[in-house]
């Protein structure tokens, strides 16, 4: 009976399933406030996982935190490598508070940031949305309009889920590359 339990045992033990590659597409820097006129502003996404991210059904909105309802949407198409960086153009306001927020499909919310104050209950496309991860970033985490630079994820491709730690200003723009702190 022992030999037979044994053999069975054998025989249906399956081999532990390879860990699925896995995509994390993540909001890594934003530029928002530009000095002098507001033109030139982005917003990167960056890859942080270890498989190609299809963009299909993403969709970055911004978000107007005195409405808290959503004004530009922008699709996402095609795919973006892992370790890859895509760059948005966009102007998004600079007023107090704001946001930006990463969907996925189903409306599922994958990246957000609320900045200059806190967006608790955006509205994005009927459906109501947190845009403050953890911590509100402190007034002094700001673009400014006199010193060129922008928000940026430091250590670059980071999210802890808390935007205190996640984000700060710096005065080094890395537009499609790393971020630096």
């Amino acid at each position: 009976m022992r030999a037979l339990l044994t053999a069975l045992a054998a025989f249906f033990v399956l081999a532990a399933p390879a860990s699925a590659a896995s995509t994390s597409l993540v909001i890594n820097e934003i530029d928002y406030d530009q000095v002098g006129a507001d033109s030139g502003g982005f917003i990167e996404i960056y890859n942080a996982g270890d498989a190609a991210a299809d963009l299909t059904d993403v969709s970055l909105v911004l978000v107007d935190g005195g409405t808290g309802n959503e004004y530009l949407r922008r699709a996402l198409t095609g795919t973006l490598a892992a370790g890859a960086y895509l760059v948005v153009e966009a102007d998004a306001q600079n007023g107090a508070p704001d946001g930006v927020a990463l969907l996925g499909a189903g409306g599922a919310l994958l990246d957000a940031l609320s900045y200059e104050g806190a967006i608790g209950a955006a509205t994005i496309g009927g459906a109501t949305y947190d845009l403050v991860e953890g911590t509100v970033l402190t007034t002094a985490t700001a673009d400014s309009n006199t010193t060129a630079g922008s928000l940026s994820r430091i250590p670059n491709g980071s999210d802890t889920d808390d935007a205190a730690t996640d984000w700060a200003f710096t005065t080094t723009v890395t537009q499609g590359a790393a971020n630096v702190g």
